[in-house]
């Protein structure tokens, strides 16, 4: 009898300590004027953290040329969301077929404006952490959003394309833009992370049509990048 009771009273308790997937739903038992909270470790912690980035580069925003890059990246979380970061980024460009064309059609070479370099500073700001399931693997991620400002170098044929007789030449321009920025961090390990990253550079430029005024372009990046962190 005493055996009896007993496998009864460990069964009820080990029952009552087991949380089944429809107990997260049941909380009818608490005050309704009450709030409850979930809170979820971080596999992957950022606070006082320095990481540095080497990728890719795709331009999209170019009409007549195709442009590539690569990026060197460097920061440091001084909070798990808030984090200073220091990129220097370098282009390179061919002109495309609708170059090409252009030039074969009109006989004049089309008006381009190509990044040369710049080095950039972020304010990154971290807010969302989550993880992806699939394949019976766990992918954990941070999404942040970024803004800043850098010394930039280009070149453009604005000279060129006005006055055709003087040839086709590209010349120097320094701009300080507005740069907007968000990444998607992949954790691949403790140590390493694969970066997406997507990059808004707006800045104030002149055009053939309009030489003597200034107004906002902006030309958009694509990158893919390897990590580490320490």
């Amino acid at each position: 009898m005493w055996r009896l009771v007993l496998i009864l009273l460990v069964f009820v308790n080990s029952h009552r300590g087991c949380a089944g997937e429809n107990d997260l739903y049941d909380f009818l038992w608490l005050d309704p004027d009450k709030s409850v909270y979930v809170l979820q470790n971080k596999l992957y912690p950022k606070r006082n953290r320095l990481y540095f980035n080497i990728g890719y580069i795709m331009g999209l925003s170019s009409t007549f040329v195709d442009t590539s890059g690569v990026q060197l990246r460097m920061g440091y979380y001084l909070s798990e969301e808030w984090a200073l970061e220091y990129g220097h980024y370098e282009y390179s460009h061919q002109n495309n077929s609708a170059y090409d064309s252009v030039k074969a059609i009109n006989g004049a070479e089309p008006f381009s404006r190509r990044f040369v370099k710049q080095d950039a500073i972020f304010l990154r700001w971290s807010p969302f952490y989550g993880k992806i399931n699939t394949f019976n693997e766990i992918y954990y991620f941070d999404w942040s959003f970024s803004v800043g400002t850098s010394a930039l170098s280009a070149k453009s044929n604005l000279d060129s394309v006005r006055t055709p007789s003087s040839g086709n030449t590209f010349d120097s321009e320094y701009y300080n833009p507005l740069l907007l920025k968000t990444n998607i961090k992949f954790h691949l390990n403790k140590r390493t992370h694969l970066e997406v990253e997507y990059l808004n550079t707006n800045f104030e430029s002149n055009s053939p049509s309009n030489p003597g005024a200034y107004e906002w372009d902006n030309r958009n990046d694509l990158s893919i990048s390897l990590g580490v962190s320490f």
